[in-house]
């Protein structure tokens, strides 16, 4: 799977765009102002279309997206 990243249109971080039920368009993942502050960003949980995407992160090696049970001895 690869996750898109845009930029948030208040603060101007790349952040994640979470996938949404509208086709063609992500949500902002939610994210702080600063660091260190635990008041979230106005731009936090706004929907954008995924034509905005700034990049396009690759899924980690090794990482699939089907589970496999994990073995057991019986």
């Amino acid at each position: 799977m690869r996750a898109p990243r845009a930029q948030c249109p208040m603060c101007g971080r790349s952040v994640a765009l979470m996938p949404t039920r509208r086709p063609g368009y992500g949500t902002i993942h939610d994210h702080k102002k600063d660091r260190r502050s635990l008041i979230l960003c106005a731009g936090s949980m706004q929907h954008m279309a995924l034509s905005e995407a700034l990049v396009w992160q690759d899924a980690l090696p090794g990482a699939s997206e089907e589970h496999e049970p994990a073995a057991t001895l019986f």
